[in-house]
């Protein structure tokens, strides 16, 4: 090789480096909400709406909770450094834990569940989640209640119905300090 193409090469590497240093980090954010399709998803929608405002550092997405395999997927292809969030209401909410535990040892950052649902199948946070904010419903109605175990899980208690904990200003005020301390964890771009 002349050295005339090895300066080039290194300037054309030079060149790819400071566009990957100045491109901001990402914090890839999953939202799963429950069964009832789109008025069930209203919570959620509101919420991924107002974590895509909060930071152009997140890059968020909606899914229904039976999709949970198309997450996993995608979070396999996923460069190993992006921080992950997984937040469910009631069946998305469990599924969070499915896709936690699938794609282990994948570190996850965060899992906000609200209410999963004692209904179907919930895991225990694994040694791959950092934290886990659990809102869990107290009230009297037959849906919602699950618990997921583990050290890492800080659980919530609220009365609020679980039709309407998805909706919660107050939850989703917590979940947003939540996804900006993940945020604070990221490499200054």
């Amino acid at each position: 090789m002349t050295v005339r193409r090895i300066f080039i090469a290194a300037a054309l590497l030079l060149g790819l480096l400071a566009q990957a240093s100045a491109a901001p980090a990402q914090v890839r954010t999953y939202v799963l909400y429950g069964q009832g399709g789109d008025f069930m998803a209203r919570g959620m929608k509101a919420l991924a709406g107002d974590l895509e405002k909060m930071d152009s550092r997140l890059q968020v997405s909606l899914h229904e909770w039976k999709n949970h395999k198309d997450v996993e997927k995608d979070i396999a292809r996923l460069p190993a450094d992006t921080p992950i969030v997984l937040i469910g209401y009631s069946l998305g909410a469990n599924a969070a834990t499915w896709i936690s535990n699938a794609v282990s040892p994948r570190a996850i950052e965060l899992i906000v569940a609200y209410d999963p649902s004692v209904n179907m199948k919930v895991e225990g946070a694994g040694k791959n989640v950092r934290r886990v904010l659990l809102y869990h419903n107290t009230s009297a109605e037959p849906w919602g209640h699950a618990r997921i175990r583990g050290p890492q899980v800080e659980t919530v208690e609220t009365r609020n119905s679980h039709l309407l904990i998805g909706t919660s200003q107050w939850l989703h005020k917590k979940t947003q300090r939540a996804v900006s301390q993940v945020l604070k964890q990221l490499p200054e771009p």
